[in-house]
């Protein structure tokens, strides 16, 4: 009877603690919708007190990303080559070096963070590769790999690569050893170990540099796309500026906002699921 009434009590101050965090979910989400709302209509104020060929309004803009991208043939739910090509193009770039450059990561991250030795010895090289703008390394990749897809994976694997090491590693090192010796007291092997226990009790800080470096996949996609490319948001606008198109220009603008935003929830969602039972990850 009693442990029925303490899991009953269980239950609801878990359901409680549901409601209440999709309300402070919902709530943060309307104050978002309403501070957004709120600098749209004052930027729409603005350009009408005073127009600016440089400033469009968000009522022009609007109206040029939607024949941007969905004024295409009804066959393709009127999506436009913009999106089917451009948009495609840069988000399947980003993606697969944001992939590889997190797996090279968090490889080489997790192996320095679990050796004080490895640690010691990299550290100098680390520090001092990274201290590198990322965008810097652009002309190399090109001389080094040619004009490709592959060399812009590359540089955005590159590029992404060090956010996630660096947290890995700190987050590896930071768990707390009594964790490590029980893995060894069981004698789990170092492959489960590593996978079941170290990884797990990181992962707060390899998500720190997951969402860090995700930011930096579409910031280096476009940078790679201003160079020797065909296709891509970074391409398109590099076009539009050349043309003085400057309400396409925005137009792209805001597509690279909305793509970003997207991503990010998406991770955001992902990270939530993950790290349920960790109360900061819910917080």
């Amino acid at each position: 009877m009693i442990l029925d009434t303490v899991k009953a009590a269980d239950t609801a101050q878990r359901s409680r603690g549901r409601r209440t965090a999709r309300l402070g979910a919902l709530g943060t989400l309307g104050l978002t919708i309403l501070v957004l709302v709120a600098a749209i209509l004052l930027w729409q104020l603005g350009t009408t007190l005073n127009p600016s060929v440089y400033f469009p309004a968000p009522s022009v803009i609007a109206a040029a990303a939607g024949a941007l991208f969905f004024s295409g043939d009804p066959a393709t739910l009127f999506v436009t080559d913009a999106v089917s090509v451009d948009v495609f193009s840069t988000l399947w770039r980003l993606l697969l070096g944001f992939v590889i450059g997190s797996a090279v990561g968090i490889g080489f991250g997790a192996a320095i963070g679990r050796s004080r030795a490895l640690r010691e010895v990299s550290d100098p090289i680390v520090e001092f590769l990274r201290a590198i703008p990322a965008t810097a390394t652009l002309p190399l990749f090109i001389i080094l790999m040619g004009g490709e897809d592959a060399m812009r994976v590359a540089f955005i694997a590159y590029g992404t690569m060090w956010f996630v090491l660096i947290n890995t590693a700190r987050g590896v090192a930071s768990v707390h050893p009594t964790l490590i010796d029980m893995g060894h007291i069981f004698r789990l092997p170092k492959a489960v170990v590593l996978f079941k226990i170290v990884l797990p009790a990181a992962s707060p800080k390899i998500f720190a540099g997951l969402r860090i470096a995700l930011t930096a996949a579409l910031l280096l996609a476009v940078v790679s796309e201003l160079l020797v490319a065909t296709n891509g948001i970074g391409y398109r606008l590099v076009q539009a500026q050349a043309s003085f198109n400057l309400v396409q220009m925005w137009a792209w603008m805001v597509a690279l906002a909305v793509l970003g935003f997207l991503l990010n929830a998406v991770l955001e969602a992902v990270e939530r699921r993950a790290l349920r039972w960790d109360t900061q990850a819910r917080g």
